[in-house]
């Protein structure tokens, strides 16, 4: 087989279990992990039955694997703002800013892995590195306001109180955006419009 065709069978492999992970995404995110089955998921992603199982072993396996896409994204993040340089204010900022972009740009990432802290459908495994990375992004963002408490750029009190306040106020925000990409058309509108930037958050912490 010419190598030009066996890369273009690799894109297009490439590309149907791209959409099977998407499709399956959004119905993870606003149906659930319980709800979902594999019928829908391929329907959703336009594949066949069958081709969704050549894929993967089963709809366990597709969650496992749009988390575990999910934390190490969120780990590179948490890893790469230790080494990018300036104060621990300006590493705060950026790691404010890259959050509220990725809950923008994908909402229902946020719900799917939510349901790893409160599903005791999910997976296990699922669950558990769910857990870890959310404990680790609760660290970094700890150790960043008390290094920005001895800059005197971050506002004194309890580092850990800050830094869940601030992490739920984070979450919160891309829960909602992913609610709101459901939200009914004859629903009345918000009694409020728009989002809280990355400058509104940090006021919270600034000294």
């Amino acid at each position: 087989m010419a190598t030009g065709t066996k890369k273009n069978n690799a894109r297009i492999r490439e590309e149907q279990k791209d959409n099977i992970l998407k499709a399956a995404r959004t119905l993870f995110a606003h149906k659930g992990y319980s709800d979902t089955t594999m019928t829908e998921i391929a329907a959703a992603a336009q594949v066949s039955y069958g081709l969704a199982y050549h894929y993967f072993a089963d709809k366990e396996a597709i969650f496992t694997q749009i988390i575990e896409a999910a934390l190490q994204s969120s780990m590179a993040l948490m890893q790469h703002v230790r080494e990018i340089p300036g104060t621990p204010w300006d590493h705060l900022r950026w790691l404010t800013t890259q959050m509220l972009e990725g809950a923008h740009r994908e909402p229902e990432i946020f719900m799917v892995v939510m349901q790893a802290f409160i599903s005791d459908s999910i997976p296990r495994s699922a669950r558990e590195s769910a857990w870890k990375s959310g404990v680790v992004s609760l660290e970094t963002i700890k150790q960043m306001i008390v290094e920005g408490q001895r800059a005197g750029q971050v506002v004194e009190g309890d580092p850990d109180h800050l830094a869940s306040a601030f992490s739920w106020c984070i979450q919160g925000m891309a829960l909602d955006m992913g609610f709101m990409n459901r939200r009914p058309d004859t629903a009345p509108p918000l009694p409020v419009s728009g989002y809280p930037t990355a400058d509104d958050l940090l006021r919270m912490l600034k000294a």
